[in-house]
């Protein structure tokens, strides 16, 4: 044998012996994952934690263990420690599918939570269905995932696209005198669903006229030819449901390009947004099913207890007001359901979630049976210098929409099991 064949053949053979190693290694680690969880209750939760939406993917797992850390301090569920097992979506479907299913068959989640992202959710929606698991969606809201994608391991505690939109109209129709409207969203799911339901119901607006419409890539940096477009057309309010750095780009560039809209729909009560964002906000309003009211005494208290928590962390970064209090209202209701049902069996979460009532800290909401999505009144809210969270412009006094105003008939739904 050559010298060089001798190396070379040293050289196969370590290779071999590592890779056994790692794979050994990595079959002990989720063996000792999965042993760890025995006998207790698990859950999965997938959000991105890393890449540009990494700080809200953050806040949202923070509101998860904070929720579990709650419900084991006070003895668990069903009398079994609750578990919960974080996975990164690197927020990309193909990671999601690969991870959720990790989850379920290697880590034995009884049920799976998340994600930020539309798209994210309906990928993720089929490893539900397929392995016939409970999929909670806190925070997606692209009406296709209780609609025509239907699938009934998945139930939405977040409004739709076609609440949001419903609740935008609802609030410019009765509220405001302005005339030109322009819709300019994400081009994904989240934001052509959107488009197409403020397109459909501008006209509810007295006098309305839509004097634009753009849909532009997720993560885009340069905003000023679409501003542009807008300041051009005379558009006085900006119809969106853009999010993180989509929405914080496009109101920046619109402030420094002197535009004199508006924008209306878009995610403007994260407060690490607001702190970059500051005064061009200004005027700006904010929609959502669940802001925070500090008049109401259940918000005020898990504000002030979450805060006492996190009293050495930075207030903005770890503040509960964004994507926390999603999370953790989610687990409250989900906890209700498995105490009612006395499981963690599919079928039989289902059957005690369709049609459920339960008591938010903004009011009551419903489980609709059919497409087991929430039903449930909006709020809305200017964007104010003076305010009582923090230091920098932030929302001002909230505007309740009542649900009737909100809510999608369930024939309009797209949902089969609807008509």
């Amino acid at each position: 044998m050559q010298k060089g064949d001798l190396k070379m053949g040293r050289m196969r053979i370590f290779s071999l012996a590592f890779l056994a190693l790692l794979l050994s290694t990595t079959m002990v680690l989720c063996e000792n994952r999965a042993e760890a969880a025995a006998g207790k209750i698990v859950i999965g939760v997938l959000e991105p934690l890393s890449g540009p939406l990494k700080d809200q993917g953050e806040r949202f797992v923070r509101g998860a263990k904070y929720a579990v850390e709650e419900i084991n301090a006070k003895g668990g569920l069903l009398g079994k420690e609750v578990v919960l097992l974080v996975e990164d979506n690197t927020y990309k479907p193909d990671v999601a599918v690969r991870k959720a299913t990790k989850l379920l068959l290697e880590d034995k989640a009884d049920i799976i939570m998340g994600s930020l992202g539309s798209h994210i959710c309906l990928a993720m929606m089929k490893v539900a269905d397929k392995y016939k698991k409970i999929f909670v969606i806190p925070n997606a809201e692209a009406a296709s995932i209780t609609g025509v994608d239907f699938t009934p391991y998945v139930f939405r505690t977040t409004p739709t696209t076609g609440q949001r939109t419903s609740a935008i109209i609802a609030y410019l129709a009765k509220r405001t005198q302005y005339k030109k409207y322009y819709i300019l969203c994400m081009d994904f799911a989240l934001g052509r669903e959107a488009g197409d339901g403020f397109r459909e119901k501008v006209n509810k607006i007295p006098g309305a006229q839509l004097v634009g419409e753009d849909y532009h890539p997720l993560m885009l940096k340069d905003f000023s030819p679409y501003v542009s477009k807008i300041i051009a057309s005379g558009a006085e309010v900006v119809l969106t449901t853009n999010l993180g750095p989509d929405l914080s780009n496009l109101i920046k560039t619109g402030a420094s390009l002197g535009w004199k809209a508006i924008t209306a729909g878009g995610y403007l009560f994260d407060p690490v947004m607001m702190q970059d964002v500051k005064e061009a906000a200004l005027g700006h309003l904010v929609f959502n099913h669940s802001l925070v009211d500090l008049d109401n005494p259940a918000q005020r208290k898990f504000v002030q207890d979450y805060k006492e928590k996190y009293k050495d962390q930075d207030p903005v970064t770890y503040s509960p007001i964004f994507g926390v209090m999603d999370y953790y209202n989610a687990f409250q209701w989900l906890v209700d359901v498995i105490k009612r049902a006395g499981s963690t069996d599919s079928e039989k979460l289902i059957k005690a979630w369709e049609g459920a009532s339960y008591n938010m800290p903004w009011g009551k909401v419903t489980m609709r049976a059919c497409d087991h999505q929430i039903i449930t009144s909006y709020k809305a809210a200017p964007i104010v210098r003076e305010n009582e969270y923090f230091p920098f412009p932030f929302m001002g006094k909230l505007v309740n929409i009542p649900e009737e105003e909100v809510t999608v008939p369930p024939s309009q739904t797209g949902n089969p099991r609807c008509k």
